[in-house]
């Protein structure tokens, strides 16, 4: 499976957070896309740099929120069954309560069918 990567403008709140700054909202969303696949259909490398999705097609609350650890926190989201069918999904990001981007994955494409709901989760390291 697929490493998720937490990107470098959350790092910056976390940053700016312990200065002093605004407190990060908590992660709350999970966003899905049909944007994290090479022409081939194997995944994209994840870009820390990244502030959104490559291409959105949905966006839900979170199944779970769980700390793993000391040092990482992961989020899990669901498709259901009834959820993006036919369409094609390579990439996953987890969204704070303002909707800022905090972690994401790409991986291979997979087409949704309707028998079928996907989980993703997304480790975010700090």
């Amino acid at each position: 499976m697929a490493e998720g990567v937490t990107t470098n403008s959350f790092r910056k709140r976390i940053a700016a957070q312990m200065s002093g700054g605004a407190v990060c909202p908590k992660i709350a969303k999970m966003a899905f896309g049909d944007g994290g696949h090479n022409a081939d259909g194997t995944a994209k490398a994840a870009n820390a740099e990244q502030l959104a999705l490559n291409h959105e097609l949905l966006r839900k609350d979170l199944l779970t929120v769980q700390q793993e650890d000391g040092y990482s926190v992961t989020g899990t989201g669901r498709l259901l069954k009834t959820e993006l069918v036919g369409q094609t999904i390579s990439e996953a990001g987890l969204l704070d309560a303002s909707g800022n981007l905090v972690g994401l994955k790409n991986f291979a494409m997979k087409i949704k069918e309707e028998d079928e709901w996907y989980d993703v989760s997304i480790r975010v390291d700090f």
